[in-house]
């Protein structure tokens, strides 16, 4: 398949540079030396990529980002900036405008084509799964072969479907009704990554994050607080906000009244801790358990910006892996709908003749089985 690749800066020799590098990838290359330009092309052309400069002429990188995503043609198409620009600031204003990477120049040209190459896989998109019942097999869904690193997900036949199991860098949806294992393979995701000295962030809303270390140390061959210690864990404390509780000395609590943007800093702060950041891209792992309080508690345009906002850190901050789980029945149909479009993927909990069973329901850009699985 041969990809279309938009790019826009005012300054000749980077464009030129770019368009060479992007040539060289057997890519078709646009070009645009002014921001008007710019979105005049994306609507135009429709490129698979778009890389933009942040100061130029008529329209400015942010503006490019924000016109893109109001388009409805072009909503979906990945973005990177790459800017000299690259204080904390403008980094979190081209985040804010919906880009998908920001690169800072002077830029390395394989960091560049390897960071265009992740957000051009996650833009391929497989057929959707046709609907199936716990007894029944479902197809394999066959997309072309991608080098693609996977993290095993705790249960063997899942990891099977998967074809290794949930593509690192991805945002999944975890979605079933209460009770059913959501919760407990959340846990072993994040008891696996500590395991293997990956870094994991849990941002606890429905749980006391002293009740979650109980559980993660019934799993860990050393003591949750060892991990805390060696900067590989890190909570970020909702459930004092959600249970109107005093928060028992979390670092990272969430207190009086929750605002999106006031949780988005604290899972900033906390990841900054962790290297789970543009400049240290530690990657690991994330567990949002759940979003269901944000979707009760906040309008369906504030949360889909902020869930938005954190699934678009996942390839910046070093390919981090990001749970969000969902209790089913607690939104309507549109709005799981609205979430399900963010996500890369989608994991289904059900229970079938008392036994629990799990799925994966989508992928976005890599191929599974949606058969149903005993857990």
């Amino acid at each position: 398949m041969s990809y279309k690749v938009l790019i826009a800066d005012d300054e000749p020799n980077i464009l030129l540079l770019a368009q060479m590098l992007f040539q060289d990838m057997g890519m078709t290359v646009v070009t645009a030396i002014n921001g008007e330009e710019a979105i005049q092309k994306a609507s135009q052309e429709k490129p698979d990529l778009i890389i933009t400069d942040v100061v130029m002429p008529k329209k400015s990188g942010f503006e490019v980002c924000r016109s893109i995503r109001a388009n409805p043609e072009t909503v979906d198409t990945p973005i990177i900036i790459l800017s000299a620009m690259g204080d904390e600031y403008n980094k979190i204003t081209g985040f804010d405008g919906g880009a998908d990477d920001y690169i800072t120049k002077p830029f390395s040209v394989e960091e560049l084509k390897a960071r265009a190459k992740a957000l051009l896989l996650r833009r391929k998109t497989p057929p959707e799964a046709p609907p199936t019942h716990p007894e029944t097999k479902a197809p394999i869904i066959d997309e072309t072969e991608a080098d693609i690193a996977h993290i095993p997900t705790g249960i063997p036949q899942l990891d099977h479907n998967l074809n290794g199991g949930l593509p690192r860098g991805s945002n999944i949806l975890v979605l079933g009704p209460i009770g059913k294992g959501k919760s407990s393979f959340a846990r072993d995701f994040v008891t696996n990554g500590l395991k293997a000295s990956e870094r994991c962030l849990f941002i606890a809303l429905d749980d006391n994050p002293k009740q979650i270390r109980e559980q993660l140390s019934q799993s860990l061959p050393r003591p949750v607080a060892e991990y805390e210690t060696s900067r590989l864990l890190r909570f970020v404390d909702a459930y004092s906000w959600s249970t109107m509780t005093a928060s028992e000395n979390e670092p990272f609590a969430i207190t009086g009244t929750l605002e999106l943007n006031q949780l988005a800093g604290s899972i900033s702060d906390a990841g900054y801790d962790l290297g789970q950041t543009i400049q240290s891209k530690l990657g690991g792992r994330r567990v949002i358990d759940s979003i269901s309080s944000l979707l009760i508690n906040f309008d369906l345009p504030t949360v889909q910006r902020f869930l938005s906002q954190t699934a678009r850190t996942a390839i910046s901050f070093g390919q981090v892996t990001t749970l969000f789980i969902l209790e089913d029945g607690t939104v309507s149909e549109q709005v799981l709908n609205n979430v399900k479009y963010i996500m890369d993927g989608v994991v289904e909990f059900t229970e079938q003749d008392n036994h629990r069973m799990v799925r994966v329901s989508s992928m976005k850009w890599t191929k599974y089985n949606a058969q149903w699985v005993a857990y």
